[in-house]
């Protein structure tokens, strides 16, 4: 755990919450003992931190622009690679079998893991802390989406573009799944007035709708995601 704090940058007063922050469902028999607690939590701080961060910095962007950039700076894509930075992968812990998969490396776990170390470090340092630990990861990665205009929310763009144009809602269908629980491949396809405008693929069903919405902006000609 010493070698964990050195490497996250931050010393816990109760070295407990950060073994739980890392610790999947996979190996404890009651899911309270797991990180999923933790995850909920770092979900709420991160949103709020992120928030109060982009209202403070850029008081020149509407909050339309600013919903969007927020979504992006805390998607699992953003968050995944803040985690692979840190190595999180090396420190997870999970149940034998789900080891040998080698679920660690999965994006939405690393996303969990994360957000329950958020969580963690809110419960130990109070939102100071949290506020320090957050932006010293996700400041650099926000800074990039506002300098390149780069978001990641392909679902949301989506939503935009098919309320505009076809006066409905897109619907996404999850309709193939392969592999083991812990490891699967989700499929998903995504209609608008019953039209299939695009299909995706992922290690979760959100990343596979996102991947498929993205798909779909293309087909439309929308680029500028």
């Amino acid at each position: 755990m010493k070698e964990l704090e050195e490497l996250i940058g931050y010393t816990f007063k109760n070295p407990s919450l950060l073994r739980k922050a890392i610790t999947h469902k996979s190996y404890v028999k009651n899911k309270n003992d797991s990180n999923e607690r933790l995850e909920f939590l770092g979900d709420a701080v991160l949103e709020l931190v992120v928030t109060e961060y982009l209202i403070n910095r850029y008081k020149n962007i509407d909050e339309g622009k600013l919903s969007k950039i927020r979504a992006a700076s805390v998607n699992t894509k953003a968050l995944s690679v803040v985690a692979k930075k840190l190595k999180l992968y090396e420190y997870i812990i999970v149940g034998k079998s789900e080891q040998k998969e080698g679920i660690m490396y999965n994006e939405s776990i690393l996303e969990d893991a994360f957000e329950a170390l958020v969580g963690a470090v809110y419960l130990d340092g109070k939102l100071e802390q949290a506020k320090i630990f957050v932006l010293n990861y996700l400041s650099d990665i926000i800074e990039e989406i506002v300098k390149t205009g780069m978001i990641f929310d392909y679902k949301t763009h989506l939503q935009e573009i098919t309320q505009k144009s076809f006066a409905c809602l897109p619907e996404y269908r999850i309709i193939k799944e392969e592999g083991v629980e812990h490891n699967k491949i989700f499929y998903c396809e995504v209609f608008i007035n019953s039209k299939s405008y695009g299909k995706g693929m992922g290690k979760s069903k959100k990343e596979a709708e996102k991947e498929a919405a993205k798909a779909a902006i293309k087909k439309l000609g929308e680029n500028n995601v």
